[in-house]
């Protein structure tokens, strides 16, 4: 079983695959919201690397899932940052003069 880093696009495409078959390659790319051009690269490269087949119609480009695939940990960059909260200040009250 091969291995893909979740919460990647390559990840977000498989995971569709997943659920639905038959879906075309521009049924994926409006559900995931990128452009064409990459869906075009992801789609190479998942092709590329033996997870996906094409099958093309006169009208639509279906794509078909080969291997088995299992999702691990996520992307550090994907992971969002959080601020360390401290003890909270408390306001002080001028307690001085208004005008000099």
């Amino acid at each position: 079983m091969v291995q893909i880093r979740d919460g990647t696009l390559d990840a977000r495409i498989l995971k569709i695959l997943l659920e639905s078959y038959p879906i075309t390659v521009e049924e994926v790319r409006k559900e995931l919201g990128v452009s064409k051009r990459t869906m075009e690269r992801a789609i190479k490269h998942l092709a590329i690397q033996g997870f996906i087949e094409l099958e093309i119609l006169p009208d639509k480009t279906f794509i078909r899932l080969l291997k088995q695939v299992n999702f691990i940990g996520k992307d550090v960059t994907q992971r969002k940052a959080f601020k360390k909260k401290g003890p909270k200040k408390e306001k002080k009250e001028y307690e001085g003069m208004m005008f000099g």
